[in-house]
């Protein structure tokens, strides 16, 4: 009996200390964001929406695309297409398009976390309106087209790389 006790003591005591090192040593990270290609969304993003849509050109290669995510239907509703592209701008924060023919109103606030209007801003001929969202860290612009489709640019980049991406957005041609 003796024996069998020691043993059990002996391994609980291997487990705690293997425990203690899982706690104590923190796991890696990335050092650089894992870099993705978005070009398969976008194709079928091309093929699908029933508006315009419309991309970045011309960001600099500092600007990694980090995540891409094509949806159909879904939360937004039937018939809706919606298209999100995240990117690390080159400081290393972050930055996303999202684009849809959803309902306007209920998606802006929903992306921008319903966020505090800010005055609106012009950009390229174009009047974006404005959000913040303190509490996040998140700035938002965004646009209703007269075609049914709303563009936001959102997150905690700054106003300077969000105007940037706002920017750089090309109609895609199909």
């Amino acid at each position: 009996m003796n024996r069998v006790l020691r043993g059990g003591v002996s391994a609980l005591g291997c487990l705690l200390a293997a425990a203690a090192v899982v706690v104590a040593v923190p796991a890696p990270h990335a050092a650089e964001p894992v870099t993705i290609s978005y070009r398969a969304d976008l194709a079928k993003l091309t093929r699908l929406a029933p508006y315009p849509a419309v991309a970045p050109t011309g960001l600099p290669v500092s600007w990694q695309p980090v995540s891409s995510g094509l949806a159909v239907g879904g939360a937004n509703g039937a018939g809706t297409v919606t298209w999100q592209l995240g990117y690390m701008t080159s400081d290393g924060s972050l930055a996303s398009l999202e684009e849809t023919n959803a309902s306007a109103g209920a998606f802006v606030k929903r992306i921008t976390n319903d966020g505090t209007a800010l005055a609106p801003s012009p950009l390229d001929g174009r009047t974006w309106s404005l959000s913040v969202t303190p509490a996040r860290g998140q700035r938002s612009m965004y646009l209703t087209s007269p075609a049914g489709f709303t563009v936001v640019v959102t997150g905690n980049a700054t106003w300077a790389e969000l105007r940037e991406l706002a920017a750089s957005l090309r109609p895609v041609a199909a």
